[in-house]
């Protein structure tokens, strides 16, 4: 029988070592009681979060190494609010009385250009309105417009034919453009409403001797004195017209009135010599003719009326140094 080798008498010794060690280590730890174990125990759980994927130690050693960064947190989503629907702005329409007044602002500000455009818009709206015709008429008169402001106020009085005083403005800007027709048809339409008005009968009188109608002229001076018997110029028109028609007896009482109440009116004075002269009364008309002269010395016409009646009368020395006179104050002027 062989003997046993030296392992297999070892084994069984190694064995009971083993466990004899093991114990010896289980009974140290349990004396050690658990100071250094949670330490142990920490870097156990440390060492395994530290633990790397198969892929993440293939991964660069300075990508091992680098900082973490830190992540920015991100702001909960504000939910977008459904869009509201536009409200269309409710725009009020505007009227043909809220331009008007508009224009009546503009024109009190003396803001004329945008007055005429406001009134003028007012009319677009409401061609029957009166009464912004008639302001767009004053402030184009302010401006010089005169054509527009009559083309406004005979809209006006072919809306109201009875609107006495825009016959009158009428009237009194068509003068003002020369156009003699027109301001007499105004002025004739005013005085049917309006009869009392002396001095639109003498502006008619004037303007009937423009056109040569010596007998409406005579007759619109003789409605304004029936008004103002004071009216001077009214008179000395008067007697203008009568002297035109050969009616110089009715001149010279007219002139000779109109001298009385005013002995400075040498206007008058020489009318009043003329109709004397032209009635055959050279004596009274050289005498009215030297008092003119008196007080009128460089009046050139009166010379030559002065030399025709000292010539009727004989006085012929007389008469042509009355026309030597005549000629040298023409030739000065």
């Amino acid at each position: 029988m062989k003997n046993p080798s030296l392992n297999a008498v070892l084994f069984p010794i190694k064995s009971v070592c083993s466990v004899i060690t093991f114990s010896a280590c289980i009974f140290i730890i349990a004396c050690c009681g658990c100071g250094k174990e949670e330490k142990e125990a920490e870097k156990a759980v440390e060492f395994k979060e530290l633990i790397s994927t198969t892929a993440e130690s293939q991964a660069p050693k300075a990508a091992e190494e680098a900082a973490p960064v830190k992540a920015k947190q991100a702001k909960p989503a504000v939910p977008e609010q459904p869009a509201q629907p536009v409200q269309p702005e409710v725009v009020k329409p505007i009227t043909a009385q809220e331009l008007y007044n508009k224009g009546i602002e503009c024109l009190s500000q003396g803001q004329l250009k945008d007055a005429i455009e406001a009134f003028n818009r007012a009319t677009d709206m409401d061609p029957l309105m009166v009464d912004a015709y008639k302001k767009k008429a004053i402030a184009c008169n302010k401006l010089g417009m005169m054509n527009e402001a009559i083309i406004s106020f005979k809209k006006v009085v072919g809306l109201n034919p009875n609107d006495a005083e825009s016959y009158l403005h009428l009237g009194t800007f068509c003068v003002k453009r020369r156009m003699t027709d027109d301001a007499i048809k105004a002025f004739e339409r005013y005085v049917s409403l309006k009869p009392n008005n002396a001095r639109v009968h003498y502006n008619l009188g004037c303007l009937y001797g423009e056109r040569k109608l010596t007998d409406k002229a005579v007759g619109a001076y003789q409605q304004a004195l029936k008004i103002n018997p004071n009216y001077t110029d009214a008179s000395y028109n008067l007697g203008v017209a009568y002297n035109d028609k050969q009616m110089f007896a009715e001149a010279i009482e007219v002139f000779k009135k109109i001298i009385t109440s005013n002995p400075e009116n040498h206007d008058a004075r020489y009318n009043l010599a003329f109709a004397y002269s032209q009635k055959g009364q050279y004596n009274e008309a050289a005498a009215t003719c030297e008092k003119h002269l008196e007080l009128k010395p460089g009046d050139a016409n009166a010379h030559l009326l002065l030399s025709d009646t000292y010539s009727k009368l004989g006085k012929t020395r007389e008469a042509q140094e009355e026309y030597e006179t005549y000629k040298k104050l023409i030739f000065i002027k």
